[in-house]
């Protein structure tokens, strides 16, 4: 069961909006995240909250046996660096690539920084 009645949740798409024009800081992340949350779909919206309600990042993630990279900037207000270095720290061969920007993990230049990972796994 979800907290809240269904009809609820339509309402509550302008409050995210708001959440994202606040917490972020880069312009192209806050337009990617409006354009997201613009284009949901209510209805696989709340099946994927349904399906996700109480679910929480095991404490340990011994069984990823692939190497990871785990691209984050500290500048990135809406992902925390604390969240992300968590889970670096739960899989066991993954690697922190701290990047400029979000913005600049979602460009073809974030390959020259992801390349030597590559290059070192093999």
């Amino acid at each position: 069961r979800l907290p809240l009645p269904r009809r609820v949740y339509a309402r509550l798409q302008p409050l995210g909006m708001w959440a994202v024009r606040r917490k972020t800081k880069e312009p192209a992340q806050r337009a990617r995240y409006e354009r997201s949350l613009a284009a949901q779909d209510l209805e696989r919206l709340v099946l994927s909250m349904k399906a996700n309600l109480g679910y929480t990042l095991p404490a340990a993630c011994d069984a990823v046996a692939m190497p990871c990279a785990v691209l984050a900037a500290s500048s990135d207000t809406l992902h925390g660096m604390e969240q992300v270095a968590s889970v670096v720290e739960r899989l066991p061969n993954a690697t922190l690539i701290e990047v400029p920007s979000n913005q600049y993990a979602h460009e073809a230049d974030v390959l020259a920084d992801v390349e030597p990972f590559y290059e070192a796994v093999g």
